[in-house]
């Protein structure tokens, strides 16, 4: 009975409308003694929750940069992707980096190794204004184009400007450095280690550096064992189907490093072979993420192509879904559950369709995303309790209702437990559901 006293409350703290319910962010970021999750400076489970603004720093106006933080802050979003020397994206750069809505570029004479003091004064105000509203950017000193197609970073200057940048934000609480950029290393990969070491020379290894690759591709594939990777970053792309198991694949590698889906396919991206890119698929590349151990950074295709009207669709339904995600996570002690496809006995699906679960290490409660109208059965004798209670949850609005008490078929005096299996089904009109599991 105290289960049900404690959801409840939670539930009422959970809807008491914008007021923030997480600890605001006390960096910098680092990885946990474990190699699995994020913690803060005193060692708190840091939840990433990750949004991408490639232009944020170049091509939105102050004004744009400022609603968009003050809202992401508010909605519940703590990390923010951003691009320093950024050309409008893949596909479409221009030869030399754009200049910032103050008409500064970030290097004089197009030179990596003379920063432009003018335009990094803007890049100061905004890591401070972030800051300022809990929110953690994870930043990329160049897009990809200007180290693989124009080479303007190359290995005689990436060093000097990797130490430039560490040394100016050595003090920051809220950076992560991200290198790559929508490009495979191949070829380059020496320039990136460059980059990296003058990082790590410049903010003497006080926050976390990562590689974000191209298409299907991670960074374990080219620098998992490089001690300047902290954690892994994969992009997905249109390949959103094999999401729970590249995120299984990289937290099976050693030594065990965070792993974070850092570029999925975008909420109303119009590019994709899989789409459209509906707030259900929106859901799924989320709940598989977590369900595979990582960590999600969602996507809206307006935030990084800005077409007309862009800074009016802040509040798409994946952004508020995702955020509810964290909401639902915030009370189960994310960081000490594991991935366990094995709670399936039948109807684990696969693909688009993929059913995932979560569980507890001390085996006292579980997590199961199903994602369509489906059904499954349930090995409860997983579960090192006698007795458990269900509870659905909707994963678009947190509304949770009881789904029954079992039992698990363990502590029955005998040397094996008896065989619990419960069959549960998506509640009828609900496109995608959780079922806890809690020791009652």
């Amino acid at each position: 009975m105290k289960f049900k006293h404690f959801w409840n409350l939670a539930l009422v703290i959970l809807f008491l409308g914008n007021v923030q319910l997480w600890a605001t962010v006390n960096g910098p970021v680092n990885v946990s003694h474990n190699g699995r999750h994020f913690v803060d400076r005193s060692g708190t489970p840091f939840f990433w929750l990750g949004d991408t603004a490639w232009p944020l720093f170049v091509q939105y106006s102050q004004a744009q940069a400022e609603a968009y933080l003050k809202n992401r802050s508010a909605k519940g979003f703590s990390v923010i992707q951003g691009v320093l020397a950024w050309g409008a994206g893949s596909g479409m750069e221009r030869s030399v980096p754009l200049p910032n809505c103050k008409g500064e570029r970030p290097w004089l004479d197009n030179d990596p190794s003379k920063p432009n003091e003018a335009y990094f004064k803007y890049v100061d105000y905004l890591v401070d204004f972030a800051n300022r509203h809990d929110l953690v950017l994870a930043v990329m000193p160049t897009w990809g184009y200007y180290v693989v197609d124009t080479r303007i970073i190359n290995l005689q200057n990436a060093r000097a400007y990797g130490r430039w940048l560490g040394d100016r934000y050595r003090n920051s609480p809220n950076i992560i450095w991200v290198s790559g950029g929508d490009r495979i290393p191949l070829g380059y990969e020496d320039v990136y280690r460059e980059l990296a070491r003058g990082l790590r020379e410049g903010d003497g290894g006080s926050h976390l550096i990562t590689y974000h690759p191209s298409g299907w591709r991670s960074s374990s594939e080219y620098f998992h064992e490089e001690k300047w990777l902290d954690y892994n970053s994969i992009q997905t792309w249109t390949d959103w189907p094999q999401i729970h198991g590249a995120v299984v694949s990289d937290g099976l590698l050693t030594p065990p490093k965070p792993v974070v889906l850092a570029e999925p396919a975008y909420e109303n991206g119009p590019e994709y072979p899989r789409g459209p890119i509906t707030p259900l698929i929106v859901r799924r590349q989320a709940w598989w993420t977590v369900m595979g151990g990582g960590s999600f950074t969602y996507g809206q295709n307006q935030m990084w192509r800005m077409e007309t009207g862009w800074d009016s669709t802040f509040d798409t339904p994946g952004a508020e879904q995702v955020c509810m995600m964290r909401k639902i996570l915030g009370r189960l002690n994310w960081w000490e559950m594991v991935p366990d496809q094995g709670l399936f006995l039948s109807g684990v699906s696969s693909e688009r369709t993929l059913n995932t679960a979560l569980r507890a290490r001390k085996g006292d409660r579980a997590l199961i995303y199903l994602s369509s109208q489906c059904h499954v059965f349930v090995n409860l004798e997983k579960l090192r309790v006698k007795q458990v209670k269900a509870f659905w949850i909707n994963p678009i609005t947190g509304e949770q209702k009881e789904a029954g008490t079992y039992s698990t078929g363990n502590y029955n005096g005998r040397p094996f437990p008896d065989r619990a299996v419960a069959h549960f089904a998506t509640p009828g009109h609900w496109e995608d559901a959780l079922l806890l599991l809690e020791e009652f």
